[in-house]
């Protein structure tokens, strides 16, 4: 009996994990916008689930910071200010600067040949001046990077950080300028792990975040000069 209820509450964490998937995929994919309400019946009617599960699914999601459940209202996606953002930043930033030391010490060779395989991939895009490709494999880089580190409550704590950003930043808003400096400090990173320099690649990861950062600004600073 008592495998049996183990088994089942495996499979009510995983099918609410599952969930919780498909409505971050959701807020990714712009189906789901910042402080829109999110009816329960409706997305469990949408996800084929029962409406109970689209309800613990959410209020997990509330303490990812990616919902905010409000009385008498419901739930609904989180705003996040473009101070939060940079508070964010600056978090990420150091959480960056732990893993270019743990990754630049633990680099294997197979780590190594896919970190290789994808500057490559991010090359071509760039070639090819498609933007929503290479940041694609800029998120499939940095996930990468994170997992090298084979630290799980640091690559946790970054997931979580990145899920609150993303919330704030938006697909598409990178000039191509942009994204070739960027790659130019993959590259300057990318040569310190495989060289062993745990500091420089330390320095390197962080200040890759914190120029990421002022990228994020000068785009804000454009568009509302655009808009006024």
């Amino acid at each position: 009996m008592s495998k049996v209820v183990l088994r089942d509450a495996d499979a009510i964490a995983t099918r609410l994990d599952e969930i919780q998937d498909q409505v971050k995929r959701m807020i990714a994919a712009g189906t789901l916008r910042p402080g829109e309400r999110v009816n329960e019946q409706a997305l469990a009617a949408q996800l084929g689930v029962g409406r109970n599960s689209a309800r613990e699914a959410l209020r997990s999601l509330e303490r990812s910071g990616l919902i905010r459940i409000v009385p008498n209202r419901g739930a609904e996606v989180r705003r996040v200010s473009l101070e939060a953002a940079l508070d964010l930043y600056d978090v990420r930033a150091g959480i960056a600067r732990t893993a270019g030391r743990l990754a630049a010490s633990r680099l294997e060779t197979a780590e190594e040949t896919r970190l290789m395989e994808l500057m490559d991939q991010m090359e071509a895009a760039l070639k090819a001046r498609d933007g929503v490709l290479y940041q694609k494999l800029n998120a499939s880089f940095h996930d990468h990077l994170m997992a090298i580190t084979k630290n799980p409550r640091l690559i946790d704590l970054n997931s979580t950080i990145e899920t609150e950003l993303s919330l704030y930043l938006r697909k598409g808003v990178y000039t191509m300028a942009q994204m070739q400096l960027s790659h130019a400090e993959h590259s300057q990173l990318v040569d310190a792990l495989r060289n062993g320099k745990v500091m420089e690649a330390a320095n390197l990861f962080e200040s890759h975040i914190l120029t990421g950062k002022q990228r994020m600004l000068d785009t804000v600073n454009h568009s509302s000069a655009a808009v006024a």
